[in-house]
């Protein structure tokens, strides 16, 4: 092949290579911006089984039952630091910033205590929607049993087990959407909320597929692996080409 045309091939490889990177990009930065500080878990291993309270007949693994998660958050004179409870599991946590619970006269520390529960107890879903998952009971009480309000908005994090696209709060007769964020490859859905109780995760009725987001990152990702051995393969030939009696 002629100089030229192997100069014309390398520079389009790189073309191709730069745009699926920069299409990767893309797809991260529209995402990570909306991610709480902390999540319940990262990493690129497949996520765990999920732990059902009372799991579907179909479950094709033995299910393990979900853990609880308790922690006693000292109050200081702003109220509460800025902190985070997790189940055992990692199944559901809450992000609390500095002062999420108000000081307390006579309080020197809350209990917040996450909770899970069949939703097969609760009110139905809404119409058209699907619950994916366990909910969780958010409470928190001081040395006296009392309940606590919130002094600022808290982060839930649920792990879902298949496709979530919300996330509700319980109002007692019903349930009410929060504006949430879905993190696909850790199955997480995270909203902020002004007010304690109960949290699940739903889907729309039949809904089976994933975001365009992990789509199009998944994708960007492979068409880039794709286009750096395409270009480690031209630069061989031409390093082969260049070779005397070659």
């Amino acid at each position: 092949m002629p100089p030229q045309y192997r100069r014309a091939a390398g520079i389009r490889v790189w073309i191709w290579g730069a745009v699926a990177v920069g299409v990767y990009l893309v797809a991260g930065s529209s995402t990570w911006p909306q991610i709480p500080t902390h999540l319940l878990y990262e990493g690129i291993a497949p996520p765990l089984p999920y732990r059902w309270v009372h799991p579907p007949a179909n479950l094709p693994e033995p299910n393990q039952s979900p853990q609880t998660g308790q922690e006693s958050i000292t109050l200081g004179a702003a109220g509460s630091p800025s902190t985070s409870v997790v189940t055992g599991d990692g199944q559901a946590g809450v992000i609390l910033r500095s002062g999420a619970i108000a000081p307390r006269p006579g309080a020197r520390a809350v209990e917040v205590t996450i909770t899970p529960l069949d939703p097969g107890t609760l009110s139905p879903p809404p119409a058209r929607l699907q619950f994916d998952g366990n909910a969780y009971r958010v409470e928190a009480t001081d040395a006296t049993g009392g309940s606590v309000l919130l002094g600022a908005p808290i982060t839930v994090v649920l792990r879902y087990p298949r496709h979530a696209t919300m996330l509700l709060r319980s109002t007692g007769t019903g349930w009410t959407p929060l504006e949430a964020h879905v993190v696909p490859g850790s199955l997480q859905i995270f909203a902020s909320t002004d007010q304690l109780g109960v949290f699940i995760a739903a889907a729309p009725e039949g809904a089976t597929g994933i975001s365009w987001i992990a789509t199009v990152a998944v994708g960007a990702a492979i068409a880039g692996l794709l286009a750096a051995l395409i270009a480690f393969a031209a630069g061989r030939r031409r390093r082969q080409t260049a070779r005397p009696g070659a």
